[in-house]
């Protein structure tokens, strides 16, 4: 087999096979921490306050309303006033093409439903990069809150050495995208260029074709100023589009939460905040943060490594992701048919 025929084959299942080895080295960091309390299992079903799973129903409620107002907030501003029932219905549609795609696939299923809801394709952009910015807007706030409001306990899990080293990456990190996005993005533009060129390189060696039209980038950073102009010009709306945003955010962290008291484990909310962003960050290396049982083994690898106990943030990490990511399917496959005989 040459090499065109192996990489077209395989590049497939690479990330797959990232996505795999974390799993794998991740169960064995847990592992000697969950064979001392897994036979506290039974008692822990046995004990559960099964009540409790109403307020997951509730939060999980709160945080699709986010994401629909959130979305019919930011497509207003582009010109297009849908209802706030038909933007809630596309955010469970963008859960199902993550289970189906990850990574890409809610973003493709968004993108081609609000296009069937003639969204013109630059606010269906506007959209998608703006709704970006203020949701990671509230998991930066939130995880930077979440540093100020640590207990003293905390410090028995990192030191004040660690937590200084912490903060001074997120200060360069936040030094640096300002960098990388000064002068309407003249840096970020040569970057993108840089990895474009190399891959149109390999495209032109393995397939004898580009695989990016090298206008690409230019054209994906016009539009991601052109969005950040029109959220600046509508000013008045962003305070609302803010709203909506904390109370996706919210939904999510408070579902967490409830996760965690089912099984009468009463986390600092703080900790849980610091927990949950490293923990939906960390998937990213693997380039297939939405691959099934990723973001599972993420949170409990983070969340044990915390000091909380191995089993109790098993069980209680896959109750918020069952609640969080699978349990909308059904919702969302009746939003697929419903949405799909109105615009035919």
């Amino acid at each position: 087999m040459n090499s065109e025929l192996f990489i077209k084959k395989y590049r497939h299942y690479f990330k797959y096979i990232l996505s795999l080895i974390f799993i794998i080295i991740a169960c064995f960091i847990i592992y000697p921490k969950f064979k001392s309390s897994y036979n506290d299992i039974p008692l822990l079903f046995k004990e559960a306050n099964k009540f409790f799973l109403l307020f997951l129903v509730f939060f999980q409620g709160i945080c699709y309303f986010g994401d629909g107002w959130l979305s019919k907030i930011l497509l207003k501003i582009a010109g297009f006033n849908l209802k706030l029932r038909e933007t809630i219905e596309v955010a469970f549609l963008g859960v199902i093409g993550g289970q189906f795609i990850p990574l890409i696939g809610g973003s493709v299923i968004t993108y081609f439903f609000y296009k069937k809801l003639k969204v013109s394709s630059g606010a269906i952009l506007f959209l998608i990069t703006s709704w970006t910015i203020f949701t990671f807007f509230c998991y930066f706030l939130f995880f930077l809150l979440s540093i100020f409001f640590l207990q003293k306990s905390f410090l028995n899990f990192i030191t004040y050495k660690n937590l200084f080293i912490i903060l001074i990456v997120v200060v360069l990190l936040f030094i640096f995208i300002f960098f990388l996005f000064k002068n309407k993005g003249k840096f970020f533009l040569s970057i993108l260029n840089f990895f474009v060129r190399i891959i149109n390189k390999l495209g032109n060696f393995f397939k004898k074709k580009e695989l990016i039209n090298p206008e690409t980038p230019k054209n994906f950073v016009a539009d991601f100023y052109k969005s950040f102009d029109l959220l600046l010009i509508n000013k008045s709306k962003l305070p609302k589009a803010f709203l909506a945003a904390t109370l996706f955010y919210l939904g999510n962290i408070f579902t967490l939460y409830f996760s965690f008291l089912i099984f009468g484990f009463r986390p600092n909310l703080a900790l849980l905040i610091f927990g949950y962003t490293i923990g939906i960050v960390l998937p990213l290396f693997t380039l297939m943060s939405e691959t099934p049982g990723v973001m599972e083994t993420s949170l409990t690898l983070i969340f044990v490594e915390l000091g909380f106990p191995a089993h109790i943030a098993l069980f209680s990490c896959l109750l918020f992701r069952l609640f969080s990511f699978w349990l909308p399917l059904p919702i969302g496959i009746f939003s697929y048919f419903k949405l799909k005989k109105q615009i035919y």
